[in-house]
């Protein structure tokens, strides 16, 4: 066998120097995705896993995850975090008018303005639904929100007398807030 001249070998195969970089650049993208993983995988649960926290998930499942996304998130600018959302978190009558009406109009949350529509969900959940899918939402993905209870969600729910009109934004929604129904 004769050796190779330079010429030989700089026109030879790239495949095994392409292949290595390849594979070089996969491990550096995939090892810190699956350390985030398996971290996700082995955190406990934000809230006990009662049967009350899973009927609020399955309820959060069917009726909030499309604009709310899996873990709160939202979808930027079009609809709001959960996620540490001072609508959701300050007090609870507001969480659950907002969920018994719904809203429409411009609204700040973490900074940033939404103007969608979040449809009234209480026409169609009781107010144990309400309720559970609520605390589910205040206690999940950090949030660290207080309980709220199918008594707390019929004192609002009364408190409204009928009204259906969807909240017109967040002005809407402050304006309500100067009138309170829960101890």
């Amino acid at each position: 066998m004769s050796p190779r001249t330079d010429a030989e070998l700089t026109t030879g195969s790239h495949a095994p120097a392409a292949l290595a970089m390849l594979l070089a650049v996969l491990f550096v993208l995939a090892v810190p995705w699956l350390f985030i993983r398996f971290s996700e995988r082995r955190a406990a649960p934000a809230i006990a896993p009662t049967a009350d926290a899973r009927a609020g998930e399955r309820v959060y499942q069917r009726n909030c995850i499309a604009c709310h996304e899996a873990r709160g998130e939202g979808r930027p600018g079009k609809y709001p975090p959960l996620v540490g959302a001072s609508w959701l978190l300050d007090d609870k009558e507001t969480p659950i008018r907002i969920a018994l009406l719904g809203v429409s109009g411009p609204m700040d949350v973490g900074g940033r303005r939404y103007d969608n529509l979040m449809p009234n969900f209480g026409v169609n959940l009781t107010d144990e639904a309400l309720a559970s899918v609520l605390t589910y939402a205040r206690a999940s993905w950090g949030n660290a929100g207080s309980p709220i209870t199918p008594d707390d969600v019929a004192k609002v729910r009364a408190s409204l007398a009928g009204e259906t009109a969807v909240w017109s934004g967040g002005a809407a929604l402050l304006e309500a807030k100067k009138t309170t129904v829960l101890p």
